[in-house]
Formats: C-alpha cells, sequence, structure tokens
C-alpha cells in the first residue's frame, strides 16, 4: 500500500531518539516505527550500529533490514565534548529515549537520565539491558543464550535436554517488553506533564514468559505443560513433522476419525493409557505426508505444521492479512507489524516501509528539525561532532 492510502500512525506525533545497540532495542523502536513514531538512530562514527555488520561483506543483512527499516540515522560521536551539548538539545526535541549501555555508563558522561531529564521533563528514558540496572549481575555480560538460560525458558524448550534454539528468543521479547512500557509511561507524561525512566531487561523479561511455573514451583510443586497423546509433535511420512493439540473432545474426536480410530476417540488417553495411545497416532501419522495431515483433519483435529521461514513466504494466512510487505525502494521482503487497528492488512499497519538508512544519512535534516541553525550544523561536522 503506497504512503498516500496508508491511515496515519497511531504514534506519528511520538518523536524516538534510539541510542540502543544489537537487537532488543532495534525490535522496540522497529514496533514504534511500524506504529507511525518518528525514529532516529543516533550512532557512532564509523561502524555505527554493529546491526550494520552482521554477516560481512556482500551478505545480505537480513538484521539490518529487518530490525533498522523505517529509521533515520544521524552520526554523533559522543567520546568528544562538544557532543553533550548536541544531545541535550536532541533530547528537548524528542519524546524518547531508548537506550542498551551499560548500567551507569551513560550516567558517567554526563548524558544519563539524571541530567537530561532537566533538559525535557517528559522525556521517557527506556534502558534496556541483560540483568537490570540493579542486583549482583547488573555488569554481568550476556547474550541470548545466557538470558534464555537464566530465566528458566531454556530448560523449557527441549525435550529434556537444553539446546540452543536457531533464533534469538530474549531479546524481541525483551524489545516487545520495552515498547509496552515506553507506550505507557508515555501515557502517563501526556497526563502529568513528568517523564520516567524504565529499566527493561532480558532476564526479567523472559522469565515473565513462565509465570506459570514460577507460581507452580512456589506454591505448589507439580508437573507442568508436557507431551501427551493429544499435545504433541508427529513425524510424517515425508519426514516432515506436525503439531498436534487436540485436548478437547471435539478436536480429539475428529482427529481420531481421520486416524481411522474411533474407538480410540471416544475414550480420551488418561495417565497410564496416555503412552499407548501416543504411540497408535505416531503409528498412523507415519502413513501419510505432513501435507496430507494438515488438511485432513488440519486445525479442526488440532493438527498444525510445522513451519520454517521459506514455508511461511507461501502459507495461505500470511498471504491473506499481507503479513509479509514489500520495501518499495528496495524490494527487499519483510514481515509487516504485526498489530493491526481495525482489521488492517499489513501494508495498511507498516508504517516504517523505508529501507534502513544509511548511517549518518539524516544528520543534518534530523539537526535542522531539531532546531539547529545551518552555521551551527557546519560547524559540527567540520568538528566531527556529527557526521554524515
Amino acid at each position: 500500500m503506497s504512503a498516500p492510502d496508508r491511515p496515519p500512525g497511531p504514534l506519528r506525533h511520538l518523536k524516538v531518539l534510539d541510542l540502543s545497540r544489537m537487537f532488543p532495542g532495534a525490535f522496540c523502536t522497529l514496533l514504534l516505527a511500524d506504529l507511525g513514531a518518528e525514529v532516529v538512530k543516533v550512532e557512532g562514527p564509523g561502524v555505527g550500529d554493529p546491526l550494520r555488520g552482521i554477516g560481512g561483506p556482500g551478505v545480505f543483512n537480513a538484521s539490518h533490514v529487518a530490525l533498522n527499516r523505517g529509521k533515520r540515522s544521524l552520526v554523533l560521536d559522543l567520546r568528544q565534548a562538544a557532543a553533550g551539548d548536541v544531545l541535550r538539545r536532541l533530547v528537548r526535541w524528542a519524546d524518547v529515549v531508548v537506550e542498551s549501555h551499560r548500567p551507569g555508563q551513560l550516567d558517567s558522561l554526563g548524558f544519563g537520565y539524571e541530567v537530561m531529564s532537566t533538559e525535557n521533563p517528559k522525556i521517557v528514558w527506556c534502558s534496556i539491558t541483560g540483568f537490570g540496572d540493579f542486583g549482583p549481575n547488573r555488569d554481568a555480560p550476556g547474550h541470548d543464550i545466557t538470558y534464555l538460560g537464566y530465566a528458566g525458558l531454556l530448560a523449557k524448550l527441549g525435550d529434556g535436554a537444553a539446546t540452543p534454539p536457531q533464533v534469538t528468543v530474549s531479546l524481541p521479547i525483551a524489545g516487545l517488553t520495552a515498547a509496552v512500557g515506553i507506550l505507557a509511561a508515555v501515557a502517563d507524561a501526556e497526563r502529568t506533564g513528568h517523564g520516567s525512566r524504565l529499566d527493561t531487561n532480558m532476564v526479567d523479561a523472559t522469565t515473565w514468559t513462565i509465570s506459570e511455573d514460577v507460581a507452580r514451583a512456589a506454591n505448589a510443586p507439580s508437573d507442568g505443560w508436557g507431551a501427551s497423546a493429544a499435545r504433541n509433535v508427529y513425524e510424517c511420512a515425508d519426514g516432515r513433522s506436525v503439531t498436534v493439540a487436540a485436548s478437547e473432545q471435539r478436536t480429539w474426536s475428529t482427529l481420531c476419525a481421520a486416524l481411522d480410530l474411533p474407538d480410540l476417540g471416544a475414550n480420551p488417553p488418561r495417565g497410564a493409557d496416555d503412552a499407548p495411545a501416543a504411540a497408535l497416532v505416531a503409528a498412523k501419522m507415519r502413513t501419510r505426508p505432513a501435507s496430507y495431515w494438515n488438511v485432513h483433519p488440519g486445525l479442526a483435529g488440532g493438527v498444525g505444521p510445522v513451519n520454517t521461514a521459506l514455508d511461511l513466504l507461501d502459507d495461505a494466512q500470511l498471504i491473506d492479512r499481507e503479513s509479509i510487505v514489500v520495501l518499495p525502494e528496495s524490494g527487499h521482503r519483510v514481515l509487516a507489524n504485526p498489530i493491526r487497528f481495525a482489521s488492517a492488512l499489513g501494508g495498511a499497519a507498516s508504517h516504517g516501509l523505508s529501507d534502513p538508512p544509511e548511517l549518518g544519512a539524516d544528520t543534518t535534516t534530523i539537526l535542522r528539525d531539531a532546531g539547529f541553525t545551518a552555521p551551527e550544523i557546519d560547524a559540527l561536522l567540520s568538528a566531527q561532532v556529527v557526521a554524515c
């Protein structure tokens, strides 16, 4: 959908300074951009956000394209004394700051929330870290798998043995959590006139996903969700797998009818009967390819595909909802905004459909928008405080 046809984004009034690096902040500000916010990546000189370098020269950089689309780029060298004044003026212009520096690092440079909030009392400042801004692990390094393991989620992802997932998990969870917190803080700032600082971190956000398990362990320890005949992954004749979630009588009966197991459908397995029932289902599943079971009985019988990313490109559900959209300049296909107002198609719901910016491509424009004069901008460029 072209920009003139796209309804205005609900966050079109919001200006976001993204000082973060790598994945969590990028997920957070991508979502804000897709909702219409103006997102300015404030990057260091030279390489900018390390997301730009993932994959190496000549390799399609999926991370940068997927997560930094719809944003603008300003290069600012925070190592220079004059950078402080530039950042302060940008904070006056902005509504939100997102940063992922080590706890206390920006404070030590004089660029932290306590200082910057005096420039703009309504600023919403979101810090995204590994373990949070206090606690014994405050300064500890980590990566996605570190946080997954620490938060208790990695132990739940494997079948009795923790294995590294092939995608990042804690990082988008933290980015989404940060975006929700930002929107709550912005709503409060608009009501009270006072901003706030948010402490969002990978471990807290990821632990939140196993809230049920923590409550169970803390109060009435027992087994949680696990595999059963009606809740499992089964291999099919073509080597592909399907999911089965047929815990209700209706879906279980539909599944067993499709498998030609009517007696099993009339008597759902319980306890000791579960393993024999699972063996019967598994044997039937191996007689036909996954494509058959995904239709007969399909979702009506609790059967769903185990898709790869490549499968999703041709999936009827995603196509109908326009969940994959095209960046007009490059033609790159990317996932649409997952939040839809008024049941909008993906193209209408996604406002961040410009290609990722070249490093510093928008420096002068952003400074001008923030109130810098032409002579001031020229002086900053000459002193290499900013770059374009």
